[in-house]
């Protein structure tokens, strides 16, 4: 591993990311993207996007992933309908971004892991490695879980499935020692100025927003770390 080695990864697969090519390709940069398979290359909407949500994304993560998609239907939401624009990569963003971005596995529609059921996250977690593989053409190796919440249950059939490595959001740095299936990484937000940037990229910013280094987030401290 090459010292201070970095890879810049965005989740999710939003349209947006084809935006960022151009500087990709100027400045050579490491660049992961993790992909919902079941909204890339359609015009259905991210579930946390949707205009009508009826509480906020946050708390609509907290729920039972079947309480939570009851709730959605009854605002008005639809994970499979189809929109009039597209709010993820569609295949030939992806194709012309190939030569330049790696292209890995998120889930097929932004479910919270933990909060499924087992049927549920078997089918997201096998599914979206297999439509990636076998509808892209994608080498698929890598997942990072939905909002970076995972459990035993979660790692266990992601090595299942065949990846080699699961990502987090919880804050810290990797070295040669780390568990590859609970890899950290550092969150940035398009809005920062370069003094944010950098208490974040230092890690900073994150070990004071934690408590004891854990991340605080849908209220679950037990074996779920998230």
């Amino acid at each position: 591993m090459p010292s201070k080695a970095m890879v810049i990864t965005f989740d999710d697969g939003h349209i947006g990311n084809y935006e960022l090519l151009p500087i990709i390709k100027k400045l050579n940069i490491p660049v992961t993207i993790f992909l919902c398979a079941s909204i890339i290359d359609t015009n259905r909407q991210f579930w946390f996007q949707y205009d009508e949500l009826p509480m906020s994304a946050e708390k609509l993560k907290k729920k039972k992933n079947n309480e939570r998609l009851k709730i959605l239907r009854k605002a008005g939401f639809d994970k499979n309908h189809e929109y009039d624009s597209a709010s993820a990569l569609q295949r030939k963003h992806i194709e012309e971004m190939r030569p330049y971005v790696n292209f890995q596995a998120h889930a097929m529609y932004h479910p919270i892991f933990p909060n499924c059921d087992d049927e549920e996250v078997r089918t997201e977690i096998f599914g979206t490695k297999e439509a990636l593989e076998n509808k892209f053409g994608l080498e698929i190796n890598a997942i990072a879980y939905p909002n970076g919440d995972y459990c035993e249950r979660t790692i266990r059939l992601s090595k299942e499935a065949g990846y080699q490595c699961g990502l987090t959001v919880e804050y810290g740095f990797n070295d040669l020692e780390s568990d590859l299936f609970i890899l950290k990484r550092l969150g940035l937000d398009d809005s920062y100025d370069k003094n944010e940037l950098i208490a974040k990229v230092s890690g900073l910013w994150d070990f004071i927003k934690t408590r004891n280094g854990r991340k605080q987030t849908v209220g679950k401290t037990e074996k779920v770390v998230s």
